[in-house]
């Protein structure tokens, strides 16, 4: 889930101040509910200009606005922030990202310049506080539907709305994990046989061939081609299981003993093409790499002519 942290700058006047932290803390939490709609209301339905010309509440509409791909709005907003605050490193990143983008870069991906931020529970005490102040500050001022205390109130909400966005985000997490940590249990299961070992580590399931595979360069042994075959087939044919296929050279005396090697790589690519024809899935589908000759999973050479697969899950 993307963040949308409430930035905080210090205004003109404490009632200024207050009323651009109450504004964004409630964009903040539209946004990373996902109500990017109703958090841009939030930042644009006001007539206090005070209000949406801050720098701050140009530089929230900009990220909301970068997140739904509205790079032209995204680009005046971040021009609002540098009206104010010339040389401002956030909005002279988003618009140097809209200018790659526009020349054929990379995707968006949900990306945003990096900014200082406090935490969110400090943040959230700061408005609280601020507001108090404000009260007091006030010296028996009559509390109207937009009073101070009418101010504290929303502050305290914003906050208990923060603190249930964080209290979900991370049971959202411990479940994702608990979820990954059962499927990869299942995962390992599926793949154990005779002539592997299956390890399951913390995030992925790590499947090593017993003996080697390869009789010289990147040519099968009979063995070897029967062994990828057999494991081919108990690979599940789902997209949200990956596999990585990492080739083992023997170690050579002399030679290199990490930054992989020409053959280890032909060797990946070859025991993919096996399994790929076993399982049925796409040879896209296999991601083949050189492993460090220092990690070879066995301390014989002939055994080390070999592949090691590695297994990873969405969460």
């Amino acid at each position: 889930m993307t963040t949308f942290p409430p930035q905080t700058t210090a205004a003109a006047d404490p009632g200024t101040a207050l009323r651009v932290e109450l504004l964004l803390a409630r964009a903040a939490t539209a946004a990373r509910s996902g109500d990017l709609g109703p958090a841009l209301e939030i930042l644009t339905g006001t007539d206090a200009g005070e209000l949406t010309d801050h720098p701050d509440v140009f530089d929230l509409r900009a990220r909301i606005h970068s997140q739904r791909g509205e790079w032209d709005a995204a680009e005046r907003c971040w021009d609002g922030v540098l009206r104010v605050r010339p040389g401002d490193e956030s909005a002279m990143a988003g618009k140097t990202r809209i200018r790659r983008l526009r020349g054929g870069g990379a995707a968006w991906r949900g990306w945003y310049p990096a900014r200082p931020f406090l935490a969110a529970a400090v943040a959230a005490a700061a408005v609280v506080t601020a507001a108090a102040l404000l009260i007091t500050a006030g010296g028996g001022e009559p509390d109207g539907a937009d009073g101070p205390a009418a101010a504290l109130a929303e502050a305290e909400a914003a906050q208990k709305a923060r603190q249930e966005v964080q209290v979900q985000q991370h049971r959202d997490a411990r479940d994702g994990a608990a979820r990954r940590a059962a499927r990869l249990k299942a995962l390992a299961e599926d793949l154990r046989g005779s002539g592997v070992t299956v390890t399951r580590h913390q995030d992925s399931v790590e499947v090593i061939f017993n003996e080697g595979l390869f009789l010289r360069a990147a040519e099968l042994t009979g063995a070897g081609a029967r062994q990828l075959d057999r494991l081919g087939k108990r690979l599940p044919d789902r997209e949200d299981v990956h596999i990585k296929v990492l080739g083992h050279i023997a170690k050579v005396p002399g030679a290199p003993t990490h930054g992989g090697a020409y053959t280890s790589m032909q060797r990946a690519v070859t025991a993919a093409g096996r399994l790929s024809s076993a399982s049925g899935r796409p040879m896209t589908d296999f991601d083949t790499a050189s492993a460090e000759q220092r990690d070879a999973p066995h301390k014989d050479d002939a055994r080390n002519r070999t592949v090691t697969l590695l297994l990873t899950v969405d969460s």
